[in-house]
């Protein structure tokens, strides 16, 4: 046959050396102990060690099958529903805490609503702000006039459209789009004609001259090396006629045929030559300088005033240009005079600066002009433009007042925590939502126990219990199966706070027994435990609990195990059906403890057994005595005692030894001095004690029936 073998190595602090292993061999069996001998250890180590192989149904009380539905005032019934409504009230919890944050408190409390609702109230008053700043600038740049610079629909919206044009002009650049918009249409300026001179090559023509000079075929003595008599002579060369008989026109003599032959040959054509070349580029030094002087300055009248700037700078260096020439011809001009007096030497070259000719100037002229006129062409676009760069003037100067900067800054500011605002209500709005869905979705899954509920109430009518009874919930708001309303004796509906835990412990063990009968899913075979299934329940529950166990554990299926684990006496005598062969059939143990380690005693006959409390308590007395735990014997034999005074009625008990009552009541200890030497004697002392107090009453026998030192060895 399959065993059980429940290993509790791992709790040394709990157990006793020969008591770590408990070996479950037969299909039901039974365990008393008192509290603290490690039943509840015992019953997780079966959950622990078995729960892959078996399903392993754990009874201890009321939690996990009955719950509370505080929403319908009623009980959830049954395992999954008790389960699912420890959920749903946990996100009921939830949900609450969620509604706290998101919906608008009766009060001042703050929370994600009011964080939104003040997020948006401040983004708002900013936002309102900034709109009334754009509309008494938008006014202010419509009514602008003397020039007019907007439309007179111009508003707040155009003003906002044109914002990022906004960017603040010169005086001068006011001065200029001013002029554009008050400037009237003028005529197409032509071009002036500048000269065109190559100053280089009459430098290079002048110094070539300069350099040039002529021989002298016939030589006249009084002639030689004076330039004025040499000019006087060429001078008077040219006004004679060279007659014969001639008088001189100087000195009255007449001039002879010889003296005109010596004359000619001492200037002869070379000289004619070079005299002609001077001539010809003095000549042309004074056209130049004619066109020079003849170039007038542009007159800026025929051009729009944004140029008269650039105008005056021309004019300047017209002016400029025209007298830099003039000195540089004149000096040109001043050498080539001074040669044609000196023809017969070279000249020194000049070397002076040359200045820039007018090509320049005519090019700047030119462009001047080609602008001028394309201005004049697209006057109404100019006037257009300079409308608006004085109003995007006007826009950064409204700007600048009203400090758009540090609002449109604040207010971004106040849209990012508007925004985290609603982002942080809106997560939890969806959690709420989530929630609400697990809830439903719980809510779903819950179970209807009409049938188990109606057997629970069959039985405890059967028992007599009419001090409540259950009634299933139509539960019409969110289709909740298996709660159940409480329905006291008189047939009004009680308050689930009214249930008392005897009650919710009947109807739980009640479910849990009923429930083990229902298809098992897993197809496994069953470990049934109940953990001190007896609380406050009265005699009628009891025996009502006592049936249905029995009921139970004599229908177990063979691959099935039942196991009882119980702290009461009277339930664990009488939740066993006597019968033959008893510890053959069915296993029975005993759980003691020596006040720090438990034991665990398999009961194997009637002998091990006891069939009473009060014959427990000698079992316990025993069992200490076999320990040598001399102060908890003490305890012991104190409740002994009393237990049999009280029932045979003998008040004098302790007449004959009040030592005994001194020893049995003072020598008490807490639970935390439990090895303390206080009483002194010894174990066979405190039994001699008992035994003679036994004597002295009359129950010499009655004591040593109980007292069967062999059966605890």
């Amino acid at each position: 046959m399959v065993e059980l073998k429940i290993d509790l190595s791992n709790f040394p602090e709990r157990f006793a050396e020969n008591s770590r292993e408990l070996l479950i061999a037969k299909k039901v069996n039974f365990i008393y102990g008192k509290n603290g001998t490690g039943k509840t250890t015992i019953t997780d180590a079966i959950k622990a060690q078995y729960s892959d192989a078996y399903d392993v149904c754990i009874f201890k009380d009321f939690a996990g099958i009955v719950g509370e539905n505080q929403r319908l005032d009623a009980i959830a019934l049954g395992t999954k529903n008790t389960e699912i409504q420890a959920k749903i009230d946990a996100i009921d919890v939830e949900i609450t805490a969620i509604k706290k944050e998101i919906e608008k408190p009766e009060d001042d409390t703050e929370n994600l609503f009011t964080e939104l609702e003040k997020a948006n109230t401040n983004y708002n008053q900013q936002e309102d702000e900034l709109e009334r700043s754009y509309t008494d600038a938008a006014r202010k740049i419509k009514n602008k006039n003397n020039p007019q610079i907007a439309s007179t629909t111009y508003d707040k919206n155009n003003f906002k459209d044109e914002i990022l044009q906004a960017k603040s002009l010169t005086d001068e650049d006011i001065k200029k789009y001013k002029e554009t918009i008050k400037a009237e249409r003028k005529e197409t300026v032509s071009s002036l004609v500048f000269p065109s001179i190559d100053l280089a090559e009459l430098l290079k023509s002048t110094n070539t001259i300069l350099q040039s000079s002529v021989s002298q075929r016939q030589i006249i003595a009084e002639l030689k090396d004076n330039n004025d008599k040499q000019n006087f002579a060429k001078e008077g060369l040219r006004i004679h006629e060279h007659k014969n008989g001639e008088k001189c026109a100087f000195c009255g003599n007449e001039i002879s045929e010889e003296r005109w032959q010596f004359l000619g040959n001492y200037f002869n054509d070379e000289v004619k030559n070079l005299e002609s070349s001077i001539d010809r580029d003095i000549s042309e030094i004074d056209s130049v300088l004619n066109k020079i002087e003849a170039l007038a300055e542009i007159n800026k009248t025929d051009f729009y005033e944004r140029f008269a700037e650039r105008i005056a700078m021309l004019n300047l260096q017209i002016e400029t240009r025209k007298n830099n020439c003039k000195i540089f011809f004149e000096t040109l001009k001043t050498a080539l005079e001074q040669k044609k007096k000196d023809l017969f030497k070279k000249t020194q070259e000049l070397t002076p600066n040359i200045p820039d000719n007018f090509a320049k100037i005519e090019d700047d002229y030119k462009k001047l002009v080609s602008e001028n006129n394309e201005f004049s062409d697209n006057l109404e676009q100019e006037r257009e433009q300079a409308k608006n760069a004085l109003r995007y003037h006007e826009i950064k100067k409204e700007l600048d007042v009203f400090k758009y900067d540090t609002k449109k800054n604040n207010l971004t500011v106040l849209k990012s925590l508007q925004a985290e605002a609603e982002k942080s209500l809106k997560n939890r709005e969806s959690e709420f939502e989530r929630k609400q869905e697990t809830k439903k979705d719980l809510i779903i899954q819950t179970k209807n126990e009409k049938e188990i509920a109606n057997q629970i109430d069959n039985l405890l009518k059967n028992m007599g219990v009419s001090s409540f009874s259950l009634e299933l919930v139509k539960d019409d708001a969110e289709n909740q199966k298996g709660q159940y309303k409480i329905k006291g004796h008189n047939g009004n509906i009680r308050t689930i706070t009214e249930l008392s835990k005897g009650e919710k412990n009947i109807i739980a063990f009640l479910y849990f027994i009923l429930s083990l009968e229902q298809p098992n899913d897993n197809n496994k075979p069953k470990i049934i435990v109940l953990d001190d299934p007896m609380t406050s329940n009265d005699d009628t529950m009891q025996y009502l609990m006592i049936g249905e166990i029995q009921r139970y554990y004599k229908k177990l299926q063979n691959d099935s195990f039942f196991v009882l684990l119980t702290h009461n006496c009277h339930f664990y005598l009488n939740v066993r059906k006597r019968e033959n062969k008893f510890h053959e059939k069915y296993g029975n143990f005993h759980l003691f403890s020596d006040g720090k380690l438990a034991t665990i005693r398999i009961i194997k006959d009637d002998n091990d057994d006891f069939k009473t409390n009060y014959e427990m308590l000698w079992k316990e007395l025993l069992f200490l005595y076999e320990k040598d735990k001399r102060d908890l014997m003490l305890n012991s034999c104190r409740r002994i005692c009393e237990t049999y005074f009280k029932f045979n009625c003998k008040d004098n008990f302790y007449e004959s030894s009040m030592t005994a009552k001194k020893l049995f009541d003072v020598n008490q200890h807490s639970i935390d001095d439990l090895e303390a030497e206080q009483n002194g004697r010894t174990r066979e002392e405190i039994k001699s004690v008992l035994e003679k107090l036994f004597e002295n009453n009359n129950a010499a026998e009655h004591f040593k029936t109980y007292w069967k030192e062999e059966d605890t060895e």
